[in-house]
Formats: C-alpha cells, structure tokens, sequence
C-alpha cells in the first residue's frame, strides 16, 4: 500500500489535532469574485483540459427522483456530484444541488439551490463548505462558453436563447465575454412575456448592445449563429430546419429537442459520454437509443481541446452541444472562489472538532 508523505501543510497535526474549514455563504462567495465569468471561462476551460487528459476522477451521479426521468422536470430532483481534479488544482470535492421546478411559483425561491463540499485529496478534511448555487449556474454558463469559443463560428453576431431564467443570464454572459469583439445582437423567447421584456431590458443594459424579445422559439432560434435552449420545458419543441448553416447550439436543458431532430447536425459534442448515458435524459443519449446516431460519433469537448478528437472544421457545420454538467467544473470553479476568499479574508472559519474522539 502506499504511503504518502506528510507535507508541509500537515505539519501542524503532530501538535495539533484541531480541523477546521472555511464557510462561505452565498453573499461571501460574491464577495470572493464568484460573479467574475471571465475568471469561471478561465478555469472551467483548465477543468475540461484535465478531463481529456484524463486527469479527473469522476464517478456517476445519484440521483433521487420522485418517479422516472420526466419527473426531474416536474416534481423536481437531488442530484449528488463528486469528483477529483488533478493537476495544478489538486483538489477534491462534492456538490449536494436539489431542483425544485415549482419553488419559483410556490415560494418565490430559486428552483436550485446548492451545497458544495472542498476537501483535501490526501487527509480528506474539508477545505470549505460553502454556497454553490452561484457556481454552479456560472460553470454552467461557462461550459457552453468554453464549447462555444471551439465550435461556434468565429464571426459568431447573433445569439438566439430561449428561456428568460437565472441560467440564461449566465450563458449570456459567458457568450459575452467569448465574443465581446463580434458579438451584435441578442434574441431572447420565453412562454412568460413580462418576465421576457423585464429580462431583455436588464441584459441590454448589461451587455451595452440590443437584446431583444422574439415572438416564438421560431423566431429567436432562426438566423442566430449561436442558439441556446435553457428551459424547463417538458416537451420537445425545436426543430433542426430552423438552425441556420454554420450554427452551434447549445443544449442545457433536457426536452427541448426531439432525437429525431438531430439528422440536422454534422456533429454532436457532449462534456463526458459516460456520465450522459448514466443519467439517461440528454437528447444526444436519447438519439443514440433510437438508432438516430451512433454512440461512437459523439465526441468530447476535452477531447477536442487537448486535440485528441477533432471540433469544427469549416464554417459550414451544424454543432450540437448537449452537456450533462460536469462535478469536475463545479468543484474546479468552487476551489478558484474558495482560494479568492482565502487571499481576501471572507468566509467565516469553523471548527470539525478539536481533538478527535476516536483515532
């Protein structure tokens, strides 16, 4: 068996034997830069570097579900991710996300709400325990921005996205930042119309370029070079016609597009095969079960970026990014925030115990 090392860090536990962790709550983790997209690009892009190499450990996700998949969208879910990330990040740990679809309407409370757990890989005591509600929706953000910047056209000027929530301002912003240079118009639809104009104003203002309120899914998704379908809808309703040459489209959501849909697209892209086809709901899964593509033809986004598989490859392709979410980006973009908090002093420091009970 091995051993390891005592390091430098551990020092202290010959005299003593106290643990403690940094807490941080949602108003620390704000505090600590976790609204910063340009910093979440920077790491959730290192985090899919790694997972190509195959430097992660990340094991399938549990879920509780109060019924078959459809029910994630209704009655709602709990959702437990942990994972290793290895190279300069070393760092392991787990994100706890229950989404409630009906807290929005009921309670006027967000539909996720998230704990996420840092811990050290070599004792295992806890880092952190902290919010991660707002990491979780930046790396979601993040992914499909990273996605975007190696299979969206590079002259990319039209976003189209449908659904008007808290994820949608965070894919916006990641498209933002990706293409701040190209980026002309923004076309948002929502079945909600105040909730629609109330958002596109918001982001005008944001973004400082026109964000504007389309009148059908139709509308918002045809001409866009970028589309994103961020929606609890429970039912399909895109249609691979509408996609324009050369667009890339990402799909965060779980129903919006029939697998029938996807003859339309040159290429299908996914974070990580393995954890899509265990949970059983992404439309790119669903396609292969149908016989419409085939599972071999599905590539990697890490993949594509460390150049093991290859991304666009003319300005022609049709893309689709269907991401499951990975726990490597949570917990990737969890430890840049813990390690701001650390540098600025937030975040409260608490006590596992001071001398174990049992050794």
């Amino acid at each position: 068996m091995q051993t390891l090392q005592l390091r430098a860090e551990e020092q202290k536990y010959l005299t003593d034997k106290s643990v403690k962790f940094l807490y941080l709550s949602q108003e620390d983790c704000i505090k600590a830069g976790a609204l910063d997209m340009e910093g979440t690009l920077e790491v959730v892009e290192k985090a899919f570097t790694l997972h190509g190499k195959k430097e992660v450990i990340q094991p399938p996700k549990p879920v509780i579900r109060w019924g078959g998949p459809e029910t994630e969208e209704t009655r709602g879910r709990i959702m437990t991710m942990p994972s290793y990330i290895g190279g300069d990040l070393d760092v392991a740990g787990m994100k706890w996300i229950p989404s409630m679809p009906d807290n929005p309407r009921r309670l006027g409370m967000p539909r996720a709400s998230a704990l996420i757990i840092l811990a050290d890989p070599y004792n295992g005591f806890p880092l952190a325990v902290m919010d991660g509600t707002i990491v979780s929706a930046m790396r979601t953000g993040a992914a499909s921005g990273v996605a975007a910047k190696y299979l969206a056209r590079k002259n990319s000027e039209v976003v189209g996205i449908i659904g008007a929530g808290v994820q949608s301002r965070t894919q916006l912003m990641a498209m933002h930042a990706v293409f701040k240079n190209t980026l002309k118009q923004i076309k948002v639809y929502d079945l909600n119309r105040e909730k629609l104009v109330r958002f596109t104003e918001e982001m005008s203002e944001q973004f400082g370029i026109p964000v504007i309120p389309a009148d059908s899914a139709e509308q918002a998704i045809r001409d866009s070079d970028i589309v994103i379908t961020a929606t609890m809808s429970s039912y399909p309703y895109v249609k691979g016609e509408w996609m324009k040459e050369g667009v890339f489209h990402s799909e965060i959501s779980f129903w919006d597009t029939d697998p029938q849909e996807l003859v339309h697209y040159d290429k299908v892209v996914v974070d990580d095969y393995f954890q899509v086809s265990h949970h059983g709901v992404d439309v790119s899964y669903r396609a292969v079960k149908a016989g419409v593509i085939k599972a071999e033809d599905i590539r990697e986004l890490g993949k594509i970026i460390i150049g093991e598989q290859t991304g666009r490859e003319s300005d022609r392709e049709r893309i689709l990014f269907n991401p499951i979410g990975m726990s490597v980006n949570d917990v990737a973009e969890a430890y840049r925030v813990y390690r701001n908090a650390v540098k600025l002093g937030i975040g409260q420091e608490l006590t596992l115990w001071k001398q174990p009970h049992w050794v």
